[in-house]
């Protein structure tokens, strides 16, 4: 009688831990790219138009524009001898970046019509991500396997400034201005507040993170390849993990990208068309109906309101909530 007295309240756990919240889309539009291309990162410009960034590590380069808010969109002819697009920004002064393999760099002030592009240093890396906190600085994230990758210094000429290497991965950064920022990578989360000359490790730990949302130099959200989800409302002096991606209670999956529209209202996406959402500054998320098996790889708001997602094998999506 004692062992179902104690068994009932841990199946009853277990399956409230265990249910699902199946939230339903308004529509799911798939756009037409006419290419298997993988679709990385996107980039929207104040004007309205929209460049997404694509192709893999050693495949030509491919960029998607949008003239009409992401309703539909035309491939740009680039360079043959350029790789993948995977990391972009929109520089204070409303220039576009793109970098992708080789530390090469790409920037346009006229959505692509003209562009310049080379390769920052000769080192053999995977630059993923990029960030401006000054029109004339930017700085990016590198990896070159899981143990090894760096801080790329540049300015707006795309002059090579600094290299600074560190004994992990990685995959995203994130300015506020033009002293203090953050990067993230595998098994770690670092701090910068001279302009990205010296970085100070922050205490979190747990994944391979590789996605920052940042509402401002404060509320920070970090999100990581094996499904963890932390945020820091102090400019990362404490975090608090938001979900737990070894947790058994909790379905399993790669996470890609994290999108925050403000401190309540989230999404992530990530593998086999995963999209998860929290509308409780991400105490509890909730997965939406999948449209597609293909890992999704970003996710962004269209100007009017609707989501873009993209990912593997030329996926591209517009979606709207109930």
């Amino acid at each position: 009688m004692r062992f179902r007295i104690v068994l009932f309240p841990l199946l009853l756990f277990l399956f409230s831990s265990c249910r699902k919240d199946i939230l339903h889309w308004q529509s799911v539009t798939q756009i037409a790219v006419d290419s298997n291309a993988q679709l990385n990162t996107a980039v929207w410009l104040p004007n309205g138009i929209g460049i997404v960034g694509g192709g893999g590590r050693f495949e030509t380069g491919r960029v998607l524009i949008s003239t009409d808010k992401g309703k539909t969109w035309q491939w740009k002819q680039m360079p043959d001898d350029s790789k993948g697009f995977f990391g972009s920004c929109l520089a204070p002064d409303g220039t576009v970046y793109f970098s992708g393999m080789y530390l090469r760099l790409y920037s346009s002030s006229d959505a692509l019509s003209s562009y310049k592009y080379n390769s920052l240093t000769y080192k053999e890396e995977f630059m993923g991500a990029i960030s401006f906190g000054e029109k004339d600085k930017g700085i990016g994230v590198t990896a070159l396997g899981i143990d090894s990758g760096g801080v790329v210094l540049f300015d707006a000429h795309h002059n090579f400034i600094s290299f600074t290497r560190f004994p992990f991965s990685l995959w995203d950064v994130k300015m506020f201005d033009a002293q203090r920022g953050i990067a993230v990578g595998s098994g770690v989360v670092m701090k910068t507040t001279d302009g990205g000359k010296k970085w100070t490790r922050l205490s979190v730990i747990g994944d391979n993170f590789n996605s920052i949302a940042a509402l401002d130099s404060n509320r920070i959200f970090v999100s990581g390849l094996s499904g963890f989800i932390v945020k820091t409302s102090d400019g990362g002096t404490t975090w608090k993990r938001l979900r737990n991606g070894s947790n058994i209670a909790l379905p399993h999956y790669q996470l890609w990208d994290l999108f925050f529209l403000n401190e309540q209202k989230g999404y992530a996406v990530g593998e086999k068309g995963v999209v998860i959402y929290t509308d409780d500054g991400g105490e509890h998320w909730m997965e939406f109906d999948r449209f597609t098996t293909h890992n999704l790889r970003f996710i962004s708001l269209c100007p009017d309101g609707q989501l873009l997602t993209g990912g593997e094998n030329g996926t591209l999506y517009r979606l709207a909530v109930k």
